[in-house]
């Protein structure tokens, strides 16, 4: 039966009372419940007429054996209405201070009886110890079942703000962005023009507009279904995506139709090879439906601020300049021309129509011949390169080549001339006997191509391919090109000279080469520049520049060349120096290949057979 702890009449050692309130003290510092249960039972051996007592936390720890089952008893008992010092006698030697919640059962303190006279005095504190450690457990576990609720409504609220977040920045996304391609639209790319033109105002850039459409897709998108139409939109979104930095945009505003803005540009030029590198980019093969789709596009650019300063106008300018591209022909890239920039979209246009014109054939080799001094007799030719355009007729080097320079153009031009000229002087070989079986071709090469260790690699293919003795091949090189980088330029010119090719410093005393650097290049020749030959007859210092190069080339054991000699008053006059050639106009101006070799077998200078010196 259970009832209220009373103590006996004896009067309790206030040792052991003390003991008891410091062991009750010492229960609410121990943070763990287990470490507490084996406290309790540890302290209470020390208490009179106490075998030996066990702290029972359900979910906690277990209880002996033998007390399990008495303990389980006192478990299932739990009382209807809040009871608190409880004491029940759970065998004769065994007692209990149960701890109960509301509607459920904690644990119980078990104590077994070596002395229950002895005890006695001490069951009243024995049951408020019980009690405290029932408020300690319980507040414990009410703060971790309330932490854990704070920690549910903490996660609880974070993924109801992710998801709201993620749906904002899905319905931003929507806002701003083609469903498609995953693209800016419209709204977005008017909003980063706005910004592009801000920045370009404050650094005193160019941006480009340019708006590409997609030649044919309707009548493919009706051929092949919408599926294959959307997954071309989005391969075209991506290949053009590669093409530009981050800083840039690329924005689908319409069915066929993108809008690519570039910033930050230092000129307007630079633009035109990544516009090119486009349209290759649209026109590789997609494949769709068990096919490869090619489509072409047409592309139209403007630029700010030659062509406005708003994003509307710019982006209806380079509508139209894209539709000017579809009236000539599609595949093609134009340029606003307004009266501003007529120049700068002039040039633009040609270097976007040069890029097309080296694969299409539209590049002509013409060669001037060169005359020995000493035999009078030709000894091959300088291959020129002309462009026979479409619509503008034959155009000179000075029109294009500066434009190839700059756009990175020379190097494809470059071996496209070196190619054709190599093929042409084996053919020349093949269709001459004697003497003119060691025809020689002089080519130029450019900086840029000099620049890039490829150019030993392409010269050995080449001869390789055409069949041309290295020897008859000359490689003609500025001077200024060589004094940029003057341990490369050895390395390159020993390499090119490892092939067997001859070797022309090309506009020699216009640059500013020391002798001593040059005395270390593998040079087989030296070539006067034209300004000294036209001037050798009536300024001395001209004539002095010419006779010491002469004089210097001697000494290294090099030939020299004059070009430019359109008298023969110069041609006399270099004679008397020693020059080894000459060329000009005086012996004939640049011809297509077709024509040299009836030069080939005319007599050089005429009367030149008795020239004395």
């Amino acid at each position: 039966m259970d009832t209220p702890a009373s103590a006996d009449a004896d009067s309790p050692s206030a040792a052991v009372l003390g003991r008891l309130l410091v062991i009750q003290q010492a229960i609410d510092a121990i943070p763990d419940e287990l470490r507490i249960a084996d406290f309790v039972r540890r302290a209470m051996s020390a208490v009179p007429g106490i075998a030996d007592a066990f702290l029972y936390l359900k979910g906690v720890n277990q209880p002996e054996p033998a007390l399990a089952g008495l303990l389980e008893r006192c478990c299932g008992e739990v009382p209807r209405e809040p009871a608190q010092n409880l004491l029940r006698q759970l065998a004769p030697d065994l007692q209990c201070f149960p701890m109960y919640a509301p509607g459920q059962h904690l644990g119980c303190l078990a104590i077994r009886v070596a002395d229950a006279a002895a005890l006695r005095p001490y069951l009243p504190f024995l049951s408020n110890i019980s009690s405290a450690i029932h408020r300690i457990i319980e507040a414990r576990r009410y703060q971790a079942r309330l932490a854990e609720a704070n920690e549910a409504l903490r996660i609880a609220r974070d993924t109801l703000e992710m998801r709201v977040a993620e749906r904002t920045r899905e319905l931003e996304h929507r806002a701003t962005h083609d469903q498609i391609t995953g693209l800016a639209n419209r709204a977005l790319l008017v909003d980063r023009m706005q910004g592009a033109i801000l920045n370009a105002q404050h650094e005193g850039s160019l941006v480009a507009v340019v708006y590409l459409d997609l030649d044919g897709f309707s009548f493919m998108n009706t051929g092949l279904g919408n599926a294959c139409g959307d997954a071309f939109l989005c391969e075209t979104a991506r290949r053009l995506a590669r093409l530009v930095r981050d800083s840039d945009t690329v924005a689908r505003i319409g069915s066929d139709e993108f809008v690519v803005l570039l910033c930050g540009l230092d000129s307007a030029g630079r633009s035109s090879v990544l516009l090119s590198a486009m349209l290759a980019a649209v026109r590789e093969p997609v494949r769709l439906a068990g096919k490869d789709v090619v489509l072409t596009a047409s592309i139209g650019a403007c630029i700010y601020p030659l062509d406005g300063d708003e994003p509307e106008p710019l982006l209806r300018r380079a509508n139209t300049a894209m539709h000017r591209a579809k009236a000539q022909g599609k595949d093609n890239v134009q340029f606003y021309a307004s009266a501003r920039d007529a120049a700068v979209a002039e040039r633009m246009e040609l270097e976007s129509e040069l890029r097309r014109a080296i694969p299409a054939g539209e590049l002509v080799v013409h060669y001037q011949p060169k005359l020995d001094v000493a035999s009078n007799r030709f000894v091959g030719a300088e291959a020129l390169v002309r462009w026979q355009h479409p619509t503008r007729g034959l155009l000179p080097p000075g029109q294009f080549i500066p434009i190839a320079e700059d756009s990175a153009l020379i190097v494809a031009l470059g071996e496209h001339v070196l190619r054709q000229a190599c093929l042409q002087a084996r053919l020349w070989q093949e269709a001459s006997t004697g003497a003119a079986r060691e025809l020689t071709v002089a080519v130029n090469v450019a900086a840029r191509q000099l620049r890039e260790r490829r150019i030993v690699e392409t010269v050995r293919a080449v001869l390789r391919d055409t069949g041309l003795r290295p020897a008859c091949l000359e490689l003609e090189i500025t001077e200024s090109s060589i004094m940029h980088d003057l341990e490369h330029a050895t390395a390159l010119l020993h390499e090119l000279k490892g092939l067997g090719v001859t070797i022309s410093i090309d506009d020699f005393g216009t640059g500013y080469s020391s002798l001593s650097a040059l005395r270390n290049f593998p040079a087989d020749k030296l070539k006067i520049d034209r300004s000294f030959v036209h001037e050798i007859e009536t300024v001395p210092s001209a004539a002095a520049v010419a006779l010491a190069v002469i004089s210097f080339a001697r000494t290294l054991g090099m030939r020299v060349n004059a070009e430019g000699v359109e008298t023969l008053g110069q041609a006399d006059c270099l004679k008397k120096h020693d020059c080894d050639e000459i060329q000009g106009f005086l012996l004939a101006r640049p011809v297509p290949a077709g024509e040299i070799l009836a030069l080939f077998s005319q007599p050089g200078l005429p009367g030149w057979e008795g020239f004395s010196a």
